[in-house]
């Protein structure tokens, strides 16, 4: 009869726990890294797809800020501003929460800033304050394609 040490039992219980338990953070970074890169929360509004162009003198304006500030915005506001960035061939698309995940329902007024090193806001400031900007969108249900913003 072959005798096994006393602790062998021990140490293969053990072992089996371990072998659960990395199983089970294997899984669960399994899942954590599955699901959506934007955590929901029950405070998140609904958001829907907008998408337009920024162009200045008929060239995109590659690389400028575009950001919605709702029209009635409260003061005391915790949302966040719909915001994106200009894109090579002058197209932007809203993201929210998320990577160009839209806006929410609502009429925002849209200032655009476009910063160079040297020359700071290339627009000038025009369309930077959100008091001055005279640049409008409304997001309604389901896809938005804004009108072109030609600055």
């Amino acid at each position: 009869m072959i005798r096994r040490p006393e602790n062998a039992t021990k140490r293969g219980c053990l072992h089996r726990r371990s072998v659960v338990a990395t199983s089970f953070m294997v899984g669960l970074m399994w899942v954590w890294g599955c699901s959506s890169t934007t955590p929901v929360t029950e405070n998140q509004k609904p958001v829907h797809p907008v998408k337009g162009s920024v162009t200045v003198g008929g060239q995109p304006a590659v690389a400028a800020f575009v950001l919605f500030t709702p029209v009635n915005e409260p003061p005391d506001a915790k949302d966040p501003r719909p915001r994106a960035e200009v894109q090579e061939d002058g197209s932007f698309a809203i993201s929210t929460y998320g990577a160009e995940d839209g806006a929410p329902l609502g009429e925002y007024i849209v200032t655009v800033t476009w910063e160079d090193r040297e020359l700071g806001d290339k627009l000038g400031g025009r369309y930077s304050d959100s008091t001055r900007s005279t640049l409008r969108a409304t997001v309604k249900e389901g896809a938005n394609e804004l009108p072109p913003f030609k600055l």
